[in-house]
């Protein structure tokens, strides 16, 4: 370290006497400002960074949209391109003797097909739910409408206590009248 920089000065020299004739421009250079130059240094006319928001969450987004997008369309058009070329759409034919067909198989795209034997109901389910579904509610319909007729013969005839008077239960009397006495005693008198 000693020697380079000892040897600076000797290069800065050397270098200088190699140009001679020549400009050497080095605004920055301190023997420049011992010869009455002097460097100035203008650091621009506004002292400030514009401040603009950030751009960090909208970029995060499109960068994991696009991501997720291409992440889930690249296999799906890939599976659909391959059950299109590969396996094709199905065709009619003649259904032999003591075979039933399948729900599923009634459907031209592979892909129908598919969707129709793994993950849809079958249609005679969906009707038989669909079925259940009716009877419950034509059930409840049927017990309102036979509570809404005894309410009614209950309010002409007025000889039935069952939706007029409801018994009261000294229990629950007896338990706020100890809970009313616990935070009396608790907090005392106002």
């Amino acid at each position: 370290m000693a020697a380079m920089s000892l040897l600076s000065p000797v290069l800065r020299q050397a270098f200088r006497l190699a140009s001679y004739g020549r400009p050497v421009i080095t605004p920055l250079n301190r023997q420049l400002q011992l010869q009455g130059h002097v460097s100035v240094r203008n650091g621009g006319h506004a002292n400030q960074i514009p401040l603009i928001p950030s751009q960090f969450q909208w970029t995060r987004f499109k960068d994991d949209f696009h991501f997720y997008l291409l992440l889930g369309l690249v296999p799906m058009f890939s599976l659909i391109t391959y059950a299109n070329i590969f396996i094709g759409p199905a065709e009619l034919s003649d259904i032999p003797e003591g075979y039933e067909p399948k729900e599923w198989e009634y459907y031209k795209s592979p892909i129908k097909r598919w969707f129709a034997k793994y993950v849809y109901n079958e249609p005679q389910k969906d009707y038989e739910k669909t079925m259940h579904y009716l009877h419950q509610q034509r059930e409840a319909r049927y017990w309102r409408m036979l509570e809404k007729k005894v309410r009614q013969l209950q309010s002409d005839r007025q000889d039935y206590k069952g939706w007029y008077w409801v018994p009261f239960d000294k229990s629950v009397a007896d338990e706020g009248k100890a809970s009313a006495e616990e935070a009396l005693r608790f907090q005392g008198a106002r």
